[in-house]
């Protein structure tokens, strides 16, 4: 009997969010074709054993789900990395997949706050040639002037020209043949980005390498969305738009359908119940701060793209 293709999955969260990824794997599963075998992979270092079995409970013939603790992977090239905090941030785990699975070809890499509502395994079967990664355009940088001057005047790249980091088809083969990780924590140690962060070195080291996936394959809920809703493949419920925190959050009856047949929907139900104006009102302020430092960063003159211009620093990107 032929074995089923296999699909490989990764989320990166913590014990905090897992329950989100709980809803988002869920949504997955229930819209995946059965012609394929999926291995979803948990990226973490703390995730407590009720919610790991709690995920485990979820699987079926089609669905394998897999912790992996990154904590001694992260030992082994502790020398490499930077003083700072980056490399305990789960968003930053991505850039390990290449190098932690050889035995991968590819692989989709998604974050928690998601819900997919298309079938998983077609964005898998995407060709991506040489491309490093395949993604989808980001929205903030197009649709708002201020992200979108950032990127411009900062990184050297078009507003759009630029991915959302949140939803990537990874050519891992290319990943380690093109050596990402290193020119990552090379970067690390050259430049510290602050805006969007890992988002902005992923886009240096992969700029005109990227396989533009449509944008409803990560369909953020930002601005205005030129397609049907009912077209939507993969929700992404990006900055402070969380449907755990805001009752009126846009599109978050999609999150609510998939969400009341977890387990967990309760304890989301009590997260968004206790959650506070005041909180909210932090929400929302967080957002002005951003945008704030976006006007900040464009305006230094010691900036990324300046110190590039004056010869001081050699500008990333795909060879």
């Amino acid at each position: 009997m032929n074995r089923k293709p296999i699909v490989p999955i990764f989320y990166a969260c913590d014990d905090n969010f897992v329950k989100y990824t709980v809803v988002s794997l869920h949504s997955m599963m229930v819209n995946a074709s059965k012609d394929y075998r999926y291995i979803v992979h948990v990226l973490n270092t703390n995730i407590s054993e009720k919610m790991q079995q709690v995920m485990l409970d979820m699987q079926d013939e089609n669905f394998t789900i897999v912790f992996t603790d990154v904590t001694d992977y992260l030992k082994s090239i502790s020398d490499k990395l930077p003083l700072r905090d980056y490399y305990s941030k789960t968003t930053y785990y991505r850039l390990f997949i290449a190098e932690m699975f050889p035995e991968y070809n590819k692989a989709i890499y998604i974050d928690s706050d998601t819900i997919v509502e298309g079938d998983i395994s077609k964005l898998y079967e995407e060709e991506l040639g040489d491309c490093y990664v395949g993604a989808a355009h980001e929205q903030a940088m197009i649709q708002a002037d201020c992200y979108g001057t950032y990127v411009e005047k900062v990184l050297g790249i078009r507003r759009d020209n630029y991915f959302n980091a949140g939803l990537l088809l990874i050519n891992c083969d290319q990943f380690r043949k093109k050596h990402v990780l290193d020119q990552f924590v090379e970067l690390l140690h050259t430049y510290n980005f602050v805006v969007t962060q890992d988002e902005d070195y992923l886009n240096l080291i992969c700029h005109n390498r990227v396989h533009w996936l449509e944008q409803q394959w990560n369909a953020e809920v930002f601005g205005e969305m030129n397609y049907p809703e009912e077209s939507i493949h993969i929700l992404h419920y990006i900055m402070v738009s969380k449907p755990w925190h805001f009752q009126d959050c846009r599109l978050g009856e999609h999150f609510f359908h998939y969400a009341k047949e977890t387990v967990v929907y309760e304890e989301i139900c009590q997260v968004l119940q206790d959650y506070t104006d005041e909180q909210r009102a932090n929400d929302m302020a967080s957002c002005d701060r951003l945008m704030q430092l976006a006007v900040d960063e464009t305006n230094r003159e010691d900036n990324y793209l300046n110190l590039v211009k004056a010869g001081k620093l050699k500008k990333k990107g795909a060879a």
